[in-house]
């Protein structure tokens, strides 16, 4: 389901063109007006950049407009009313030569309703480079159904269809976007964790994996969820087509230590591997938290019944908002979900009815106290707005802005760790 608050929330459009904008070595072919490209091309490059130029004359050429991601038909009032075929005809070529392994045509909106053939374009172009066509991304569907749409089908263009034997001990992890707030840092620590107990990542679908990884993915033994409402339709692909076993370990993404260690648990039950070794971190982890902890609150009292305003995807709210509340004693006051399934809502519905905090869910009531907000800097910013001295934590985009060379993550052991010390500075900073 798309996002429930009035905060503005990418659509499936966004999503399918990040969905192939995430695979290093692919690339989107936009067929649509300038104003579609620049944002997306700024953004997909933003989130992972592959040119190390920002100089716009390197990336001159037609189509291109000064930037190097997201080359686009550019298509004004006369190819909506006889079509885009001489554009199309140019650009593919044009692509094709710049060396990626993978393609993908996507219509822009408008584009949809002109009736180009794509596919009928990419035959006849008889390219080197493998070419999908995305004609519709789902137009107001969510950003996670658009981009797990475009995953599917470059899956189905380079994954084999015939089985192939499974790898030991090897996983995929699906549901994670180039767009997730800090999701290198995420692959790494899943990485670091899931290689303490000898197992190994064969692709991430779709965050910073190649054409070669993608190609590979069924020879994965399982495929493991991390930000559930993104991996649905993914993982039924993966078990369907490609006779692979799914696993969605805990409650969602694994935030905070509790839902790190069921998250490790459950994917070492399933492979037979022995989890102690990521255990042991988590708890070293924990001893350092707790230093910190009791420290902080000897002086101000704090984290312990502070008021938090969280707008998360639903995989990330729930493990986020129990973990603020069981373990740092911090009341939830705001609680609205961005992409989320059902089953997520109704889960956090009641999670909130059973520790009295239900009136928080969809809330917004001007004159309630919040100490501490987290999610995009549109929803941080409503609070400072009202005059309130509130921290922010931007566990999604849109963020700060800050120029960051270090990863940072928000799973497993050092996610937890980061926003443990953002949280307390936050609310020092405030105070």
């Amino acid at each position: 389901m798309a996002a429930d608050s009035m905060e503005l929330s990418p659509d499936g459009f966004t999503g399918a063109i990040l969905g192939v904008e995430g695979i290093r070595d692919a690339a989107v072919l936009l067929n649509g007006p300038t104003g579609c490209k620049f944002y997306h091309g700024a953004l997909s490059d933003g989130r992972f950049p592959r040119d190390s130029s920002m100089d716009p004359l390197q990336f001159s050429d037609e189509f291109y407009f000064g930037q190097p991601r997201v080359p686009a038909t550019y298509l004004d009032d006369h190819d909506y009313v006889f079509g885009a075929t001489a554009k199309l005809e140019k650009i593919l070529p044009r692509v094709a030569e710049k060396g990626h392994r993978l393609i993908a045509v996507v219509n822009s909106p408008g584009a949809a309703l002109i009736g180009d053939d794509l596919e009928r374009f990419i035959a006849a172009a008889g390219l080197p480079v493998p070419c999908i066509a995305v004609e519709s991304t789902g137009f107001s569907s969510g950003f996670a159904k658009g981009f797990q749409a475009s995953v599917i089908q470059a899956l189905q263009r380079l994954a084999p269809r015939e089985p192939v034997p499974a790898q030991p001990r090897q996983v995929n992890l699906v549901g994670l976007s180039i767009f997730h707030r800090h999701w290198e840092g995420d692959v790494h620590e899943l990485r670091r964790l899931l290689s303490l107990c000898g197992i190994g990542v064969k692709t991430v679908l779709s965050a910073g994996c190649t054409t070669a990884e993608l190609a590979s993915a069924g020879a994965a033994a399982l495929n493991v969820t991390v930000h559930p409402e993104f991996a649905g339709d993914l993982c039924d692909y993966l078990g369907d087509s490609l006779g692979r076993p799914v696993l969605a370990p805990g409650a969602g993404a694994p935030i905070g230590f509790e839902e790190t260690e069921r998250w490790i648990t459950g994917v070492c039950r399933s492979l037979d591997a022995d989890p102690a070794p990521a255990l042991a971190d988590i708890r070293r982890a924990r001893r350092r938290a707790y230093d910190a902890l009791s420290r902080f609150n000897a002086l101000t009292g704090l984290p312990k019944g502070a008021a938090a305003a969280v707008r998360a995807d639903g995989g990330m709210l729930l493990p986020l908002v129990a973990w603020l509340y069981r373990y740092l004693g911090m009341v939830p006051a705001e609680v609205w979900m961005g992409e989320h399934t059902r089953a997520q809502a109704d889960a956090l519905e009641k999670f909130l009815a059973e520790i009295g905090c239900a009136d928080a869910w969809r809330s917004r009531k001007d004159d309630r106290q919040i100490d501490i907000a987290f999610g995009g800097e549109d929803f941080i910013s409503r609070f400072r707005a009202r005059g309130l001295p509130v921290a922010g934590v931007d566990i999604a985009l849109p963020a700060r802005g800050d120029i960051e060379i270090l990863h940072r993550c928000q799973v497993g052991t050092s996610g937890a760790l980061w926003l443990l010390e953002s949280i307390l500075n936050g609310l020092m900073a405030a105070a």
